[in-house]
């Protein structure tokens, strides 16, 4: 055979060898995607309740030298582990007035350094105690906010800067969040063109509606995902209103992923809700307290009372991810917690605890006293309530 013929040959043969091994890893890369999703980025969302000053918990942080930190100090590592962690900031931090109590909130700067410390990076004011210290007093707020190095939704200097979105990118996902409140317990003062403004979105309003759904619009043109803080429903009720869900869905639809719910100051259900096309939206309707005293008075003998669910509280996990640019919610857990009345040196006072660690606390200790074990069942008690009666349900 001439040598031109059989290196033609040769090079043929080396072709189709070449062909059916980039068929077959061609068939392997699809074999393996169907069995292996592609993920581009994954992400954790965290949010928790209301934060409130009640007066005993400022008394208690002032004896301790305005040491805020001790309030998360046993809550701080469950919400460091997620990417963007959100809470309901339901009290003024106005450095010019004094520290006081419901029912005109105001804490120190010190809150606010050691919310961050703790892992949270972003808070809603929009909530009816958001004037508790006046126009003047909310401005120093949200420049005390971002003095920490938190960022802030729901309010602004202006009515106008009140509009804006707050946005946060992890990895490549870029989050906006939007808050609401269905009103303040003080008037701003419409005369002053310096007056700030704060969002709302009146119960039953379906001028107030449109309006955030045009925003939740616009925000999800910029942004991979938009979450909306709602401070709305009745106090202590645990199931949502009739306008709760109605909102709630036309949000949704808007463009909305996921709905933060705060204001009852009790937990109420979290639902999984799919739009018309096709994302699937979650609805926490009441995420409860997470820094108050309202459970006050609550043991193992009264465990049933109802001023016990004020004391219960979850830490919501909601993973999103990104697939071929697209982000949307995959799962969301929670974490059940508590609002403790803890000893902590010369001090007493009340904070947040993961029911699940402070129970493998007190279970490891050999000889418990009798007030331990008390402490241990209405633990064990709350948990079961939280765990029993908050699952993630279906909505559509």
């Amino acid at each position: 055979m001439p040598r031109s013929r059989k290196y033609s040959h040769i090079v043929l043969l080396l072709t189709l060898l070449v062909c059916v091994c980039a068929a077959r890893q061609a068939r392997a890369r699809e074999a393996t995607a169907a069995v292996f999703p592609s993920r581009e980025t994954e992400i954790v969302i965290a949010a928790v309740g209301d934060i409130m000053m009640p007066i005993s918990i400022q008394r208690a942080v002032a004896r301790n030298k305005h040491h805020y930190d001790l309030l998360f100090e046993k809550i701080a590592p469950d919400l460091t582990s997620a990417d963007i962690v959100f809470a309901n900031l339901e009290t003024p931090v106005d450095h010019k007035a004094a520290v006081s109590g419901y029912p005109k909130f105001n804490a120190r700067p010190e809150l606010l350094a050691a919310l961050r410390k703790a892992g949270v990076g972003i808070v809603s004011v929009a909530n009816n105690h958001a004037l508790d210290r006046g126009a003047d007093g909310l401005k120093r707020t949200l420049d005390n906010i971002e003095a920490a190095g938190l960022r802030f939704t729901g309010a602004g200097r202006t009515k106008a800067a009140a509009g804006k979105v707050a946005h946060a990118a992890v990895r490549g996902v870029s989050v906006a969040f939007l808050a609401y409140t269905y009103d303040t317990n003080e008037g701003l003062p419409r005369k002053r063109k310096d007056a700030p403004g704060v969002n709302i979105l009146k119960n039953d309003s379906a001028a107030d509606l449109g309006r955030a759904v045009a925003a939740v619009g616009d925000a999800r043109k910029a942004a991979d995902l938009v979450v909306v803080s709602l401070h709305w429903g009745d106090e202590y009720r645990t199931i949502p209103t009739p306008w709760q869900r109605k909102a709630a869905a036309a949000l949704i639809e808007a463009g909305a992923d996921i709905i933060l719910g705060h204001h009852p100051h009790v937990l109420q259900p979290i639902e999984s809700y799919t739009s018309r096309d096709g994302r699937r939206g979650l609805i926490a309707y009441s995420l409860g307290n997470f820094i108050s005293s309202q459970n006050y008075g609550v043991s193992n003998q009264n465990r049933t009372h109802a001023k016990a669910l004020r004391g219960d509280g979850v830490i919501l996990n909601i993973v999103v991810t990104k697939e071929h640019g697209k982000a949307s919610v995959r799962r969301a857990e929670f974490l059940p917690i508590w609002t403790y009345r803890d000893v902590t040196g010369k001090t007493t006072l009340y904070r947040p605890v993961s029911l699940d660690r402070e129970i493998a606390r007190i279970e490891k200790i050999t000889k418990r006293t009798s007030e331990q074990d008390n402490t241990l069942k209405l633990l064990k008690f709350r948990r079961k309530v939280i765990t029993d009666t908050l699952t993630v349900k279906t909505a559509r």
